[in-house]
Protein backbone atom coordinates (compact mmCIF):
# COMPACT_ATOMS: atom_id res chain seq x y z
CA UNK A 1 0.00 0.00 0.00
CA UNK A 2 1.23 3.30 -1.32
CA UNK A 3 -0.07 5.16 1.92
CA UNK A 4 -0.16 4.45 5.50
CA UNK A 5 -1.14 5.74 8.43
CA UNK A 6 -3.41 8.06 7.25
CA UNK A 7 -5.42 10.71 9.72
CA UNK A 8 -7.69 13.77 9.42
CA UNK A 9 -6.33 16.56 11.79
CA UNK A 10 -6.79 19.85 13.00
CA UNK A 11 -4.24 22.98 12.24
CA UNK A 12 -3.95 23.10 15.97
CA UNK A 13 -2.55 19.36 16.16
CA UNK A 14 0.38 19.30 18.27
CA UNK A 15 2.38 17.08 16.01
CA UNK A 16 1.31 18.96 12.87
CA UNK A 17 2.88 22.20 14.37
CA UNK A 18 6.01 21.03 16.03
CA UNK A 19 6.74 19.59 12.38
CA UNK A 20 6.23 22.71 10.94
CA UNK A 21 7.79 24.86 13.56
CA UNK A 22 10.91 22.77 12.51
CA UNK A 23 10.54 23.15 8.81
CA UNK A 24 10.08 26.62 9.20
CA UNK A 25 13.07 26.89 11.36
CA UNK A 26 15.76 25.15 8.79
CA UNK A 27 14.12 27.09 5.98
CA UNK A 28 13.56 30.75 6.99
CA UNK A 29 17.51 30.73 8.09
CA UNK A 30 18.37 30.52 4.03
CA UNK A 31 15.24 32.68 2.31
CA UNK A 32 15.04 36.37 1.80
CA UNK A 33 12.25 37.71 2.58
CA UNK A 34 10.29 38.99 -0.15
CA UNK A 35 6.64 40.47 -0.35
CA UNK A 36 3.82 39.08 -1.63
CA UNK A 37 2.32 40.35 -4.95
CA UNK A 38 -1.45 41.25 -5.07
CA UNK A 39 -2.79 38.58 -6.84
CA UNK A 40 -0.74 36.24 -4.04
CA UNK A 41 -2.89 38.01 -2.05
CA UNK A 42 -5.83 37.73 -4.26
CA UNK A 43 -5.33 34.41 -3.65
CA UNK A 44 -5.68 34.67 -0.08
CA UNK A 45 -8.62 36.34 -0.02
CA UNK A 46 -10.38 34.34 -2.37
CA UNK A 47 -10.24 31.53 0.22
CA UNK A 48 -11.78 33.68 2.82
CA UNK A 49 -14.64 34.51 0.58
CA UNK A 50 -15.21 31.32 -1.00
CA UNK A 51 -15.22 28.91 2.75
CA UNK A 52 -17.87 31.60 3.78
CA UNK A 53 -19.40 30.98 0.55
CA UNK A 54 -19.21 27.27 0.82
CA UNK A 55 -20.38 27.82 4.81
CA UNK A 56 -24.01 28.42 3.78
CA UNK A 57 -24.51 24.72 2.77
CA UNK A 58 -22.79 22.72 5.47
CA UNK A 59 -20.67 23.27 8.27
CA UNK A 60 -17.23 23.41 7.24
CA UNK A 61 -15.29 20.96 9.05
CA UNK A 62 -11.64 22.25 11.06
CA UNK A 63 -9.95 18.57 10.22
CA UNK A 64 -8.93 19.44 6.79
CA UNK A 65 -5.21 18.62 6.93
CA UNK A 66 -4.01 15.58 6.77
CA UNK A 67 -0.80 13.56 7.72
CA UNK A 68 -0.01 10.39 6.02
CA UNK A 69 2.92 8.18 5.13
CA UNK A 70 3.89 7.70 1.59
CA UNK A 71 5.86 4.99 0.60
CA UNK A 72 9.14 6.06 -1.23
CA UNK A 73 10.83 2.42 -2.19
CA UNK A 74 11.57 0.26 1.05
CA UNK A 75 10.69 3.82 2.92
CA UNK A 76 7.99 5.51 4.65
CA UNK A 77 8.18 9.57 4.34
CA UNK A 78 6.05 11.27 6.88
CA UNK A 79 4.10 14.14 4.64
CA UNK A 80 1.34 16.69 5.34
CA UNK A 81 -1.55 18.03 2.75
CA UNK A 82 -3.71 20.78 3.35
CA UNK A 83 -7.56 20.71 2.00
CA UNK A 84 -8.83 24.38 0.85
CA UNK A 85 -12.14 23.28 2.48
CA UNK A 86 -13.78 19.86 3.80
CA UNK A 87 -17.51 19.36 4.89
CA UNK A 88 -17.48 16.55 7.13
CA UNK A 89 -20.65 14.51 6.88
CA UNK A 90 -20.38 11.67 8.79
CA UNK A 91 -17.09 9.94 10.34
CA UNK A 92 -16.61 8.06 6.77
CA UNK A 93 -18.23 10.19 4.24
CA UNK A 94 -16.51 13.78 3.10
CA UNK A 95 -16.90 16.14 0.90
CA UNK A 96 -13.44 17.91 -0.01
CA UNK A 97 -13.05 21.31 -2.10
CA UNK A 98 -10.11 22.43 -4.17
CA UNK A 99 -9.83 26.38 -4.79
CA UNK A 100 -8.07 27.71 -7.88
CA UNK A 101 -7.57 31.44 -8.53
CA UNK A 102 -6.49 31.32 -12.09
CA UNK A 103 -6.17 32.78 -15.69
CA UNK A 104 -4.54 29.31 -16.74
CA UNK A 105 -6.39 26.20 -17.72
CA UNK A 106 -3.28 24.24 -17.31
CA UNK A 107 -4.45 25.07 -13.17
CA UNK A 108 -7.51 22.62 -13.33
CA UNK A 109 -5.44 19.87 -14.75
CA UNK A 110 -3.60 20.47 -11.89
CA UNK A 111 -6.48 20.88 -9.42
CA UNK A 112 -7.83 17.36 -10.79
CA UNK A 113 -4.52 15.98 -10.17
CA UNK A 114 -4.20 16.90 -6.70
CA UNK A 115 -7.91 15.94 -6.04
CA UNK A 116 -7.42 12.72 -7.02
CA UNK A 117 -4.38 12.10 -4.91
CA UNK A 118 -6.34 13.89 -2.07
CA UNK A 119 -8.72 11.39 -2.31
CA UNK A 120 -6.72 8.12 -2.99
CA UNK A 121 -5.15 9.41 0.00
CA UNK A 122 -8.47 9.14 1.99
CA UNK A 123 -9.80 6.53 0.77
CA UNK A 124 -7.70 4.21 3.03
CA UNK A 125 -9.65 5.48 5.99
CA UNK A 126 -13.36 6.81 4.54
CA UNK A 127 -15.52 5.28 2.74
CA UNK A 128 -17.03 7.89 0.20
CA UNK A 129 -15.19 11.25 -0.74
CA UNK A 130 -16.91 13.91 -2.85
CA UNK A 131 -14.64 16.12 -4.79
CA UNK A 132 -15.25 19.66 -6.37
CA UNK A 133 -13.03 22.02 -7.39
CA UNK A 134 -13.96 26.14 -7.01
CA UNK A 135 -12.29 28.38 -9.97
CA UNK A 136 -12.41 31.68 -9.96
CA UNK A 137 -11.71 32.95 -13.79
CA UNK A 138 -9.27 36.01 -13.71
CA UNK A 139 -9.41 35.72 -17.33
CA UNK A 140 -8.80 32.54 -19.14
CA UNK A 141 -8.33 33.32 -22.82
CA UNK A 142 -11.41 33.28 -24.84
CA UNK A 143 -11.49 31.87 -28.47
CA UNK A 144 -11.55 35.09 -29.76
CA UNK A 145 -8.74 36.14 -28.19
CA UNK A 146 -6.79 33.09 -29.17
CA UNK A 147 -7.56 33.99 -33.17
CA UNK A 148 -6.22 37.33 -32.05
CA UNK A 149 -3.12 35.74 -31.08
CA UNK A 150 -2.55 33.45 -33.41
CA UNK A 151 -2.37 35.96 -36.11
CA UNK A 152 0.04 38.38 -34.15
CA UNK A 153 3.09 38.66 -36.25
CA UNK A 154 5.40 36.20 -33.41
CA UNK A 155 2.45 33.93 -32.26
CA UNK A 156 2.74 31.25 -29.59
CA UNK A 157 4.15 27.76 -30.98
CA UNK A 158 1.01 26.37 -29.35
CA UNK A 159 -2.73 27.84 -29.66
CA UNK A 160 -3.58 28.70 -25.69
CA UNK A 161 -6.16 26.44 -24.09
CA UNK A 162 -9.45 28.01 -23.97
CA UNK A 163 -11.82 26.41 -21.18
CA UNK A 164 -14.52 25.36 -23.90
CA UNK A 165 -11.31 22.97 -25.17
CA UNK A 166 -11.22 21.82 -21.51
CA UNK A 167 -14.84 21.26 -21.56
CA UNK A 168 -14.97 19.13 -24.86
CA UNK A 169 -11.54 17.45 -23.38
CA UNK A 170 -13.65 16.12 -20.11
CA UNK A 171 -17.15 15.54 -21.11
CA UNK A 172 -17.57 13.99 -18.04
CA UNK A 173 -16.91 16.39 -15.76
CA UNK A 174 -19.45 19.63 -15.23
CA UNK A 175 -18.63 23.29 -15.12
CA UNK A 176 -21.22 24.99 -13.16
CA UNK A 177 -22.17 28.23 -12.03
CA UNK A 178 -22.25 28.82 -8.04
CA UNK A 179 -26.32 28.98 -8.79
CA UNK A 180 -26.11 25.55 -9.77
CA UNK A 181 -24.22 23.88 -7.57
CA UNK A 182 -25.28 20.87 -5.33
CA UNK A 183 -23.30 19.64 -2.56
CA UNK A 184 -25.06 16.29 -3.04
CA UNK A 185 -23.58 15.57 -6.32
CA UNK A 186 -20.73 12.74 -6.18
CA UNK A 187 -19.19 13.22 -9.68
CA UNK A 188 -16.21 15.65 -9.26
CA UNK A 189 -17.39 18.87 -10.86
CA UNK A 190 -16.12 22.50 -11.41
CA UNK A 191 -17.91 25.80 -9.96
CA UNK A 192 -16.87 28.11 -11.98
CA UNK A 193 -16.64 32.05 -10.42
CA UNK A 194 -16.21 35.18 -12.36
CA UNK A 195 -14.65 38.32 -10.95
CA UNK A 196 -18.14 39.84 -10.48
CA UNK A 197 -19.25 36.91 -8.58
CA UNK A 198 -16.04 37.27 -5.94
CA UNK A 199 -16.80 41.30 -5.97
CA UNK A 200 -20.56 40.83 -4.88
CA UNK A 201 -19.51 38.20 -2.13
CA UNK A 202 -17.29 40.47 -0.85
CA UNK A 203 -19.88 42.61 -0.56
CA UNK A 204 -18.84 46.52 1.44
CA UNK A 205 -15.18 44.84 1.42
CA UNK A 206 -15.14 44.29 -2.15
CA UNK A 207 -13.12 48.00 -2.64
CA UNK A 208 -10.00 45.90 -0.31
CA UNK A 209 -9.88 43.16 -2.80
CA UNK A 210 -6.49 43.29 -4.02
CA UNK A 211 -7.52 43.10 -7.61
CA UNK A 212 -4.70 45.68 -8.96
CA UNK A 213 -2.05 43.13 -10.69
CA UNK A 214 0.46 45.81 -11.76
CA UNK A 215 3.04 45.00 -9.68
CA UNK A 216 3.60 41.62 -12.08
CA UNK A 217 4.70 41.53 -15.24
CA UNK A 218 2.34 41.56 -18.18
CA UNK A 219 3.27 38.72 -19.45
CA UNK A 220 3.55 36.56 -16.65
CA UNK A 221 1.23 33.60 -17.08
CA UNK A 222 1.76 31.62 -13.82
CA UNK A 223 -1.69 30.96 -12.16
CA UNK A 224 -2.56 32.64 -9.11
CA UNK A 225 -2.57 30.40 -6.05
CA UNK A 226 -4.78 30.70 -2.87
CA UNK A 227 -1.88 30.89 -0.32
CA UNK A 228 -2.42 28.24 2.29
CA UNK A 229 -1.95 25.56 -0.05
CA UNK A 230 0.39 22.53 1.59
CA UNK A 231 2.42 19.71 0.19
CA UNK A 232 5.61 19.31 2.00
CA UNK A 233 7.62 16.79 3.04
CA UNK A 234 11.02 16.78 4.97
CA UNK A 235 12.88 16.31 2.00
CA UNK A 236 11.37 18.88 -0.14
CA UNK A 237 13.80 21.99 1.02
CA UNK A 238 14.08 23.60 -1.41
CA UNK A 239 10.62 25.42 -1.88
CA UNK A 240 10.95 29.29 -1.39
CA UNK A 241 8.91 29.57 1.59
CA UNK A 242 8.92 33.46 1.76
CA UNK A 243 7.40 33.69 -1.42
CA UNK A 244 5.54 30.41 -1.52
CA UNK A 245 1.97 29.54 -0.55
CA UNK A 246 3.52 27.09 2.09
CA UNK A 247 4.97 29.43 3.56
CA UNK A 248 2.26 31.36 4.49
CA UNK A 249 0.43 28.27 5.88
CA UNK A 250 3.38 27.48 7.84
CA UNK A 251 3.18 30.82 9.50
CA UNK A 252 0.04 30.66 10.03
CA UNK A 253 -0.24 27.32 11.81
CA UNK A 254 2.48 28.68 13.82
CA UNK A 255 0.12 31.55 15.81
CA UNK A 256 -1.84 30.90 18.35
CA UNK A 257 -6.12 30.62 18.12
CA UNK A 258 -5.88 34.09 19.06
CA UNK A 259 -3.86 35.83 16.90
CA UNK A 260 -5.62 33.80 14.30
CA UNK A 261 -8.93 34.88 14.68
Amino acid sequence: MRYQRVRLHEQSDPRYRAYVAKIMMSRTNHKATRPASNRSIFGGEVEVLLRQWLAQFHPLSERRFVEYDERNGRQLVRKYREIDAVFEYTARHLHVFEMKATSQVRSLNRGLRQLNETQTILQTIMGHIHSTILLVDTGIITADEVTQRMAEPDPPLYAPVTLDDFIRDHPHIPVVTPTAFDPTRAEVHIVRFTIDDIVALAGDDAPSLHLDWSDEFEDDDEPIEPPTRMNYASHDAHEDLDESPLAAAMRRALRSPDERA
